[in-house]
């Protein structure tokens, strides 16, 4: 019987050891939790720009409102009379303006960081950046 008492607890300290020394599962690594997009800009409001045309200085503003056919409003400079916004286009957190100037459409775009932007402008052969922010209301 001590044979059998022998090959018992052998047999059990072999299993014994194979299990300790088993690895455990593997983990699967934690993924990062990717924040949740900001909401489209709001593209009603008053916006105060600054840009440079031919080395001036210009400073401006794009007032954007809601109309019964979309959106509406002004882009007035200092160095220019007010013209008519004639569409305003949002995607994400950028914001498309066009407005009819004497000599033709001017394409203003406004990349939102919060209430602060950047962007561009274009106005036929004619095309600078611009660096500006939202009124508080």
């Amino acid at each position: 019987m001590k044979t059998w008492a022998f090959i018992l607890l052998a047999a059990f300290s072999v299993a014994a050891t194979a299990c300790a020394s088993a690895s455990p599962p593997p983990v699967a690594p934690a993924r990062a939790v990717e924040p949740p997009a900001p909401p489209p800009v709001d593209p009603v409001g008053i916006f105060d720009f600054t840009t440079s045309l031919e080395g001036t200085v210009v400073n401006g503003t794009v007032t954007i409102v809601k109309t019964d056919a979309g959106f509406g409003g002004s882009l007035t400079t200092n160095v220019t009379e007010p013209v008519p916004v004639r569409a305003a286009v949002v995607e994400g957190q950028k914001l498309t303006v066009i407005a009819d100037t004497p000599d033709g459409p001017v394409v203003f775009t406004m990349e939102f960081k919060g209430d602060e932007f950047t962007g561009g402008w274009s106005l036929g052969t004619m095309s600078g950046s611009h660096s500006g922010k939202r009124r508080k209301a």
